[in-house]
């Protein structure tokens, strides 16, 4: 068990995984009170404050679902309700994940003084970061669901889904976290390869197309049929498979499938993005906190 002499010096062996849990968790009020700084950091320089996380989604949707649902014609043939709800929910799951992974990258070396004079769990700031954003994503879920009503797409079973997709969205994303911070402290160019991964994740995801067939059964003049409402970019089950290692597609298709399809999320998808959510926040916290004790070192 690692004893710590001072801010700056540490033994060589590090506490166990539950040990170091224990330690965050009686910093648990530190982590409240970091979180409600990074609130009202983010929100004091702008005329409409919290309100700007609702309208920001919502504008990017208006402007993706004008690029591609009507130059693209994506949302032709009646569609336009389920495109902009489709846009919305990926817009807003990958400004939760986007935004706190990019912010983390620099919350240790931003808070360099805190790091030099007080011992404490440096794990604080990654999650704090997440669990701020994670306040914005609630309330763009608030739109989402009004505009769902709007749209006349009314609350199923599914729903009791989301808290499920909640708890993996925010382990994988606060795991993903902790890495970036960690590489943040010790690389300072990490935050620019990380807006480049960002960027390019933000393509390989299915945010404005899409990537299963979605049917609708139909029944017209009193003939009953199946009826493609939107087509798959991929029609060829390898390539699918493929595309959809990609977690945050998987999460993606499963907040579609609870909200806006009224069905059971896919099991496959969700066992495999719950399990690699799992992998990456025990991942991500092993190595921020393993490596927290040459922080001072590097900053």
């Amino acid at each position: 068990m690692a004893s710590i002499v001072s801010s700056n010096t540490v033994t060589t062996t590090a506490p166990d995984l539950t040990e170091r849990f224990r330690r965050l968790w009686t910093r648990r009020n530190t982590i409240r009170y970091l979180t409600s700084s990074n609130l009202k950091a983010g929100h004091r320089d702008k005329v409409l404050g919290h309100l700007w996380n609702l309208l920001d989604p919502m504008m990017f949707m208006l402007v993706y679902y004008f690029v591609f649902g009507v130059l693209f014609g994506l949302a032709g043939g009646g569609r336009s309700a389920d495109f902009m709800l489709y846009i919305l929910i990926g817009v807003l799951t990958f400004s939760f994940i986007s935004g706190t992974v990019q912010q983390a990258t620099m919350c240790v070396r931003g808070n360099r003084g805190l790091i030099l004079e007080i011992n404490f769990p440096k794990a604080v700031f990654p999650i704090s970061v997440s669990l701020s954003r994670l306040y914005d994503y609630l309330w763009g879920l608030i739109v989402l669901f009004l505009f769902l009503m709007i749209a006349r797409v009314w609350p199923t079973v599914h729903y009791l889904w989301l808290p499920v997709l909640l708890a993996i969205t925010v382990l994988f994303t606060t795991g993903a976290a902790m890495i970036t911070a960690y590489l943040g402290t010790f690389f300072a160019d990490t935050s620019n390869v990380v807006s480049v991964v960002l960027r390019l994740m933000f393509y390989c995801s299915p945010i404005f197309y899409f990537v299963r067939d979605e049917v609708r059964i139909e029944e017209v003049d009193g003939v009953v049929r199946t009826v493609v409402k939107h087509s798959a970019m991929f029609h060829t089950d390898l390539y699918r498979l493929i595309y959809m290692s990609n977690p945050i597609a998987a999460l993606f298709e499963c907040y579609r499938d609870a909200l806006l399809w009224g069905r059971a999320p896919d099991p496959h998808l969700m066992g495999y993005t719950g399990a690699l959510s799992i992998i990456i926040f025990l991942v991500g916290f092993s190595i921020f906190t393993r490596g927290e004790g040459r922080f001072a070192k590097y900053l």
